[in-house]
Formats: C-alpha cells, sequence, structure tokens
C-alpha cells in the first residue's frame, strides 16, 4: 500500500467514526431526558461497532476517541464530588477498554472472513450427477465431450492422482509379477 492509499484508508475511517459519533451523540442528546443519568457512553458503543465492522480495527479505535472527546466534552457534566469524579473516571475507563476491544474483535472478525473467503474461492467440488461410460470410465463434460475420469476431476477439482494396479488387476493383466509385486 502506498502513502496515498494509505492516507485515504485513513481519511476513509475517520470518516466513518466520525459520521457514527455523530448519529450517537445526536441520539444520545435526543434521548437525554429519558436516559437521564445512566451510562454516558452506551450509544458510543454502538458507533464503535459500527464503525469497527466498516472500517475495521483502525476505525473503531478513532470512534472510540471521538467517543470519549464528545462524551467528556458535552455529556460528562463537572463532578462536584469526588465519588461522581471517580465513576466518570471508571466510566470512561471501561467505555475505552470495551471501545478498543469490541474494535480488536471486530479486526479479527475481518480477517477471519478474508481467510474464508480466500479458502472458498480454492475450494472446487463435484456436484451432482456425473454421465460416465460403462464401458471406459469416461465422463461427458458440459459440452458433451467425453474425457478421461483422471482428466476431468483434475479439471473440476483440486485432486491429483497416482495410478497404480489393485490386487485383482495384477493377477488379470500381469499374473506373472503377482509374487514380486507382494
Amino acid at each position: 500500500m502506498d502513502h496515498s492509499e494509505y492516507k485515504l484508508g485513513l481519511a476513509a475511517c475517520v470518516c466513518v467514526s466520525l459520521c457514527a459519533v455523530a448519529c450517537a451523540l445526536l441520539l444520545r442528546v435526543l434521548l437525554h431526558s429519558f436516559l437521564d443519568d445512566r451510562s454516558t457512553f452506551v450509544l458510543f458503543t454502538l458507533a464503535v461497532m459500527v464503525s469497527a465492522r466498516f472500517g475495521g480495527m483502525l476505525s473503531g479505535a478513532i470512534a472510540t476517541g471521538f467517543s470519549l472527546l464528545a462524551g467528556i466534552v458535552v455529556l460528562l457534566g463537572p463532578a462536584t464530588e469526588i465519588s461522581e469524579r471517580r465513576a466518570d473516571i471508571v466510566e470512561i475507563a471501561l467505555f475505552v477498554f470495551v471501545g478498543l476491544g469490541i474494535s480488536w474483535l471486530a479486526e479479527q472478525l475481518r480477517i477471519a472472513r478474508v481467510h474464508a473467503e480466500a479458502a472458498l474461492t480454492e475450494v472446487r467440488t463435484l456436484k451432482g450427477l456425473l454421465p460416465i461410460c460403462a464401458g471406459c470410465k469416461k465422463i461427458r463434460d458440459e459440452e458433451g465431450q467425453w474425457q478421461p475420469l483422471e482428466k476431468y476431476v483434475s479439471l473440476h477439482s483440486n485432486a491429483e492422482f497416482s495410478h497404480g494396479l489393485c490386487d485383482e488387476c495384477i493377477q488379470r493383466l500381469y499374473p506373472e509379477l503377482q509374487d514380486r509385486v507382494r
């Protein structure tokens, strides 16, 4: 990734995070009378989840920072008692921990999804009925051409073949070698 792609990705992360946090802040302000003294950061957690889901860990971490700033500046009033200040500090610390944890988990899910998609593109399976000749065991392909079994299976899967002879075929085709092969 070159510098311009990095800057574009960073700008996208900031935009996603800023939009999610702005929506959460708007909802939090509109619901202030309903939420009253409940957790200041409830809706910001959702903003972090959305940002991390669509922008990865960096976006989630940025949303955590924006949410923290918005929560401290806009919603947390000046604490008058030391117990209120301690409660605010604990709430802020827990929010940062949860926000970064959500961001990390979203990144792990994104990585797992990328790996699963890559693995899925490599998996090729044979499905359905295969028209096979009862005599020579060739398979008729989609164009109606008859192909040797090995060629057809190799083209339609990741299987590879190694050839050998079973005991019955050794006996039938090479009876003189039967004692030496075992």
